[in-house]
């Protein structure tokens, strides 16, 4: 912990701030690829632009209430960085969305969690592991994931994959009582959650992590090292219900808001049959400023973003080992 600088994290939120989307803002968007592409270099990751493209998309607009819309086409840019491991075939994955929606700075969604990402980077930039090692900022996530799709793609053509810990909208906390919307949690399916955020009287003070039974262990190696750096109430985990053993199918059906722990970038790897969780502070259950213009630095929660860097190079160590 002593090697993450909140400083730095500051400095690369306040400088990849958006609004930037490749629908709406080229620009901006262009300079935040830049920008991510060359901090990895500098810092000695094997980099590259993975450029993409989709025709006659399904997706979602990135403003308004997101409603659904066919994309004639849909190009975008995933940047990936690698480090090789002694066994280089299987590798492990830590991925965040740089797009933002259109009319908002996106601090919280997703620019913090980039910020982490660069931050991962430099305190594992000396480091040696057997797995590779696999960071990747990507593109259009705010349409519904085309960035996270391709990626799947392209690294399932070179890698065994063996798990995926995707950073999405993390870094927002309130610890007042009542401030966590009682939808994050549900029904007697999570009794030990559910005492959990009583015993803190509803507070936002925790971070979600969200998996399915294939990525158990990852889910509770990160919780593990979440522990160690935040302390032992800091974490909730969350196995998505759509997943539970027999009655997973008919929640999905029955219960629309199953699809809240299916929202990001972690759900193509899911349907690729690849281990993924998602962390996250559960965005619009919590956060006021969740896709508004006020999604601002200031509104942040850096010492727990340290935190979840600090617990991510834990995890990556013991299930890259």
């Amino acid at each position: 912990m002593r090697e993450i600088s909140i400083v730095r994290l500051q400095n690369h939120i306040h400088v990849l701030l958006g609004p930037h989307t490749r629908l709406d803002s080229s620009s901006p968007i262009l300079r935040a690829e830049q920008r991510i592409h060359d901090t990895l270099r500098d810092l000695g990751w094997l980099v590259e632009r993975q450029p993409f493209s989709f025709e006659k998309a399904i997706g979602a607009l990135d403003y308004g209430d997101g409603e659904p819309v066919c994309f004639r086409k849909l190009e975008g840019v995933n940047i990936v960085a690698t480090k090789a491991g002694k066994d280089s075939r299987d590798a492990l994955v830590v991925l965040a969305h740089y797009d933002t929606r259109r009319d908002t700075p996106g601090a919280d969604d997703n620019i913090a969690s980039v910020a982490a990402l660069l931050e991962l980077a430099r305190i594992l930039s000396s480091e040696t592991f057997r797995q590779t090692i696999i960071l990747a900022a990507t593109d259009l996530e705010e349409v519904l994931c085309f960035g996270a799709k391709a990626l799947v793609n392209k690294l399932t053509g070179n890698f065994n994959l063996q798990g995926v810990i995707n950073f999405e909208t993390m870094a927002f906390l309130e610890h007042q009582p009542h401030s966590q919307r009682p939808e994050a949690s549900f029904g007697p399916l999570y009794r030990k959650q559910i005492r959990r955020m009583a015993a803190h009287q509803w507070a936002g003070d925790f971070t979600m992590i969200i998996y399915r039974g294939s990525s158990a262990e990852l889910a509770a190696t990160f919780a593990a090292g979440l522990e160690q750096t935040a302390g032992p109430d800091a974490h909730v985990l969350f196995r998505d219900p759509g997943d539970l053993p027999v009655i997973g199918g008919l929640l999905k059906k029955t219960l629309p808001f199953v699809r809240n722990f299916s929202r990001s970038d972690h759900v193509p790897f899911w349907d690729a049959g690849i281990p993924a969780i998602q962390v996250t502070d559960t965005a619009n259950f919590r956060n006021p400023n969740y896709h508004q213009l006020t999604d601002l630095p200031e509104t942040l929660d850096y010492d727990r973003l340290a935190a979840i860097v600090g617990a991510t190079a834990c995890a990556l160590r013991i299930a890259a080992d």
